[in-house]
């Protein structure tokens, strides 16, 4: 079954509206379980088949999340 472009409209506008609300970098915080000062990572949002491209910041923990942020690519390494 085809998507109509209304039906994709309407799936977009609350993601778009989303994402805007977010961009904004947030300020770096505490972590709720530790207390670490959160990083921020940037990240970039793309939904496949649209022109929707967004750039976010996301918060994570160096302490509680060493391992998962270890294994993220630094961005001097990204091309």
């Amino acid at each position: 079954m085809a998507t109509t472009p209304l039906a994709k409209a309407q799936i977009l506008r609350p993601l778009k509206d989303f994402l805007k609300e977010k961009s904004p970098p947030p300020k770096p915080h505490s972590c709720p379980h530790c207390g670490s000062p959160m990083q921020l990572l940037g990240a970039r949002f793309l939904l496949s088949g649209t022109t929707l491209n967004r750039n976010v910041s996301l918060p994570g923990c160096p302490v509680c999340e060493r391992e998962v942020l270890e294994t993220l690519p630094r961005p001097e390494t990204i091309h």
